[in-house]
């Protein structure tokens, strides 16, 4: 098959020119997956070959895997629970100027707050009962970095808030509400896609590792890299899922078929968050828009409702909603260190590649 040709060589480069030590990319396209993997999981302690179900830390893929997919299956069952449109103010009892800031700014990234801070240096330090109200206090207390609504700042602190959002209204923690929004879709056999893996009884020795962490000196592995969330005991709306190819095909070719033949409320939600434009803004509801490079590459060979996601760690994926095509790219291109930058021009190029070969 060409595309699977295609997708073995453009990893391999990736692995030759040490973008990632191996990666496993997956595309659904014309109801038919094609998978591939190549390279290595680990460089040290030793050097193991990567497998087609290795699991990777799928970092910022939370925000849209388990965060909006969380919200979606709460607001189906609850669709008088929230307005997006609303102020946080009236769901949580928070200070302006945060408080007036309307719940969508916050899934866009045009919500006036910062894009990071290292909470976990206090969390660690002070050891909060309630980490996470923690974080949302701090939060309250930070000044706003620009009006909102005049730009888009791609920011974890929202999310945060959205997350102590979610567990508010719902009463349930957010690793229970994904389990529950789970229950939607058909995983199959191969598929895993949760928060905490070790803590399911996973072995490491499926785990993509990530880098040597610098406050505890260990390398990580099945242990969330993003140190907030890790101070969060490993779930939030920022980080903290973990996913195979399998699963995380399994999530987005949900979403495309609720998307393309569903007739729901769930549909309909699905859509608010999907076709979200704000002028000069980069982001629909959870989701990124191809960047300009991006649109500037792939110009008229995906349609207006093409979404993607980055993580830190080396994931992503790309969905084109009208045209039916799905491209994910799990790799752990910060091991063995977080030094290595060459992920941000591949993924451009990954993509491009894809899309071509499948025209």
């Amino acid at each position: 098959m060409k595309i699977l040709n295609r997708l073995f060589e453009l990893l391999n480069e990736g692995v030759k020119k040490e973008v990632f030590p191996g990666a496993v990319a997956g595309v659904y396209f014309q109801q038919r997956r094609y998978i591939v993997g190549a390279g290595y999981q680990a460089l040290i302690p030793y050097i193991e070959p990567i497998e087609e179900n290795t699991i990777f830390d799928l970092a910022s893929l939370t925000k849209p895997l388990a965060l909006v997919l969380g919200f979606l299956d709460f607001l189906a069952k609850n669709p008088k629970a929230l307005d997006l449109y609303s102020p946080v103010k009236n769901y949580l009892d928070l200070k302006p100027p945060l408080s007036e800031i309307p719940v969508y700014r916050l899934f866009n990234h045009t919500s006036g707050l910062k894009a990071w801070h290292p909470f976990y240096q206090e969390i660690l330090e002070k050891n909060p009962e309630k980490p996470l109200e923690y974080i949302v206090r701090k939060i309250e207390e930070t000044p706003l970095e620009y009006i909102p609504g005049e730009k888009s700042l791609y920011s974890d602190l929202g999310y945060f808030i959205l997350t102590h959002l979610l567990e508010s209204l719902s009463g349930e923690p957010l690793e229970k509400i994904f389990e529950q929004a789970k229950k939607r879709i058909s995983l199959g056999k191969k598929s895993f896609i949760g928060f905490n893996p070790l803590k399911k009884g996973i072995d490491q020795e499926y785990m993509a590792p990530t880098s040597v962490c610098p406050w505890v000196k260990k390398l990580l592995r099945g242990v969330v890299e993003d140190e907030n969330t890790r101070a969060l005991g490993g779930v939030s709306g920022v980080a903290g899922l973990f996913g195979n190819i399998y699963g995380v095909l399994d999530v987005l070719e949900f979403l495309l078929n609720v998307y393309q033949k569903g007739n729901s409320l769930f549909t309909d939600l699905l859509k608010t968050f999907i076709f979200h434009r704000e002028k000069d803004s980069e982001y629909a509801l959870g989701f990124m828009l191809p960047n300009p490079k991006e649109k500037e590459l792939l110009k008229a060979k995906i349609s207006s409702n093409t979404l993607r996601h980055t993580g830190f760690t080396g994931t992503s994926f790309l969905i084109d909603f009208d045209q039916g095509i799905i491209i994910v790219l799990l790799s752990n291109r910060v091991h063995p260190t977080r030094d290595n930058l060459k992920i941000r021009d591949f993924r451009h190029y990954f993509h491009q590649q894809v899309i071509e070969a499948l025209n």
